[in-house]
């Protein structure tokens, strides 16, 4: 007796609401769906839907079998394909999106490193500072930094990255000393609105909310904000990475740090289709790994 084919049988029952149906998606008889699915409920002992000559309705043990089913058969899929790509040279487009900065810095090393491994792929790299819509804009993968709520998406953990305050030195040394949060109440402030979607800072303790009064700029383009804090103009949050080499060059002096919020996380997310190309469940290994070992290897993400 095949079960799997047998679970394939009463899932597709499941899914359409009818034998017919079912024997459609199938490519096969309905005597055949009718004949197999008979055969399941025998060897099971229950039976699995209630049968009129008009609609079928599936019982309690029913769902229960369809919900093992799917993962079970979820799984073979899987190893079978993993099997597949070990025998199939990765080839084809591969469209990957991620922010404008953490992509130069992180992700086009990656990408590069795996184009060189793979030659019949290509890629195209799409940089952008919002959160694309995977299927309406033909994304493979997506690079994202903060919490994934969509439930309809796969999300790989890579790593995550801190958020920083940093001014100028020269501000600093105009303005009062900067020891706690409160201080930042009135101090000059520029607003990255990625960061900062409320006009409030959050702090690591999650409690404390301080609003700053003095906003000199308000702008949604990262380079725009450190530019503007490089020129002394106000204190700005930052993540990390965006800030390193102003900090390591003295252009920037990162403050509060004791106080700051929790690091964010950086992912790969994926739609969660069963068959995924190999090009994309190669480089979703590889970006793992790879993006893994440079965020690990970051004093500024260590936090």
């Amino acid at each position: 007796m095949d079960k799997l084919q047998h679970m394939r049988v009463v899932v597709a029952i499941a899914e359409t609401g009818s034998l017919t149906a079912a024997a459609a998606r199938l490519d096969t008889s309905p005597p055949t769906i009718v004949r197999l699915l008979a055969a399941t409920e025998r060897r099971l002992g229950v039976r699995l839907f209630e049968r009129t000559t008009r609609q079928v309705q599936i019982t309690e043990e029913g769902s229960m079998f369809v919900e093992a089913s799917r993962r079970i058969l979820g799984e073979v899929a899987e190893i079978e394909d993993a099997l597949l790509d070990r025998r199939t040279e990765p080839a084809g487009l591969l469209a990957i999106t991620a922010p404008v900065l953490f992509g130069r810095l992180h992700v086009a090393p990656v990408l590069n490193a795996f184009l060189h491994q793979y030659p019949q792929v290509s890629a195209r790299l799409t940089l952008l500072d919002r959160v694309v819509d995977l299927i309406e804009e033909g994304i493979d993968v997506a690079v994202r930094i903060g919490p994934v709520t969509a439930p309809d998406l796969v999300v790989a953990p890579v790593g995550r990255v801190r958020r920083c305050l940093c001014a100028a030195p020269a501000l600093l040394d105009r303005l009062s000393p900067i020891g706690d949060p409160e201080a930042l109440r009135h101090a000059p402030f520029i607003r990255m609105q990625g960061l900062m979607p409320s006009p409030g800072l959050s702090f690591r303790d999650g409690r404390r909310v301080v609003e700053p009064a003095n906003v000199r700029m308000s702008t949604n383009h990262a380079d725009a904000a450190l530019l503007a804090c490089i020129d002394g103009l106000g204190v700005g949050l930052f993540l990390s990475y965006q800030t390193r080499e102003a900090v390591a060059a003295g252009q920037l002096r990162t403050i509060l740090t004791e106080f700051e919020p929790d690091p964010l996380p950086v992912s790969l997310v994926y739609t969660p289709s069963k068959r995924i190309s190999a090009r994309t469940r190669t480089f979703i290994a590889w970006a793992k790994t790879r993006l893994a070992e440079r965020l690990a290897g970051d004093p500024g993400d260590r936090a």
